[in-house]
């Protein structure tokens, strides 16, 4: 009976982990399409809400694997159009990767928020994101030393493009409410229970009105 159940315990295990990794597998090549189509938008991009849906989702270990697959496989995309753009990868990583720890270590904080405090929070990682970038791209592309003026007249001169960062995420994050309650309600229509990681997620409220039919197990 033992032996029955502990086998029972093992397949559930590894079907959730399947379905989480199908999931945030499905999400991070739709970010990357989407950011694709976009390239040539200055500075509008879908990688930083997808990662940061995922760890939502699923907490911060399935947040740093796709935090680290969409930004390597995005950044040879965009290096084949941008030349240089491939050299403040380290920068980028460190942005999304503190995303993905920031989301699924406080996800307890925030399922709770509102839609424009999701804009907001958005909106504001644009803003470090920039900042950080800017920094590697005075140091690597630029090969500058930096100093707090050249800092300030380097992030003046990119003051359209951030608030094109700053709104465009604004837009995406305020719809993270909206998207996880669809990808709950998707799946337990199908009768898929084990992909959420945390009851916490619960919190959310759904106002879908979807059939629902008995779990997986």
């Amino acid at each position: 009976m033992k032996d029955n159940l502990k086998a029972r315990e093992d397949d559930r295990k590894t079907i959730t982990v399947i379905l989480r990794l199908s999931v945030s597998a499905s999400l991070a090549a739709l970010g990357i399409v989407l950011s694709t189509v976009v390239v040539l938008f200055p500075n509008i991009e879908f990688i930083s809400v997808t990662i940061f849906l995922i760890s939502l989702l699923f907490g911060a270990y399935y947040g740093v694997l796709a935090a680290v697959s969409i930004a390597l496989i995005y950044e040879f995309i965009v290096t084949t159009i941008y030349a240089t753009a491939g050299l403040i990868i380290p920068f980028k990583l460190i942005c999304y990767i503190s995303l993905a720890l920031l989301a699924g270590f406080g996800r307890k904080v925030f399922v709770k928020l509102s839609f424009w405090e999701f804009g907001i929070l958005g909106g504001f990682f644009a803003l470090i994101y920039d900042i950080v970038t800017t920094i590697g791209g005075i140091v690597f592309v630029l090969q500058d030393a930096i100093t707090i003026p050249s800092l300030i007249s380097y992030l003046i001169l990119g003051i359209p493009f951030t608030l094109l960062h700053f709104f465009g995420n604004f837009i995406l994050f305020s719809l993270v409410t909206p998207i996880i309650n669809w990808i709950k309600t998707a799946f337990r229509y199908r009768g898929v229970k084990l992909l959420m990681i945390s009851p916490i997620l619960g919190e959310f409220k759904d106002e879908t009105n979807s059939p629902k039919v008995g779990d997986l197990t």
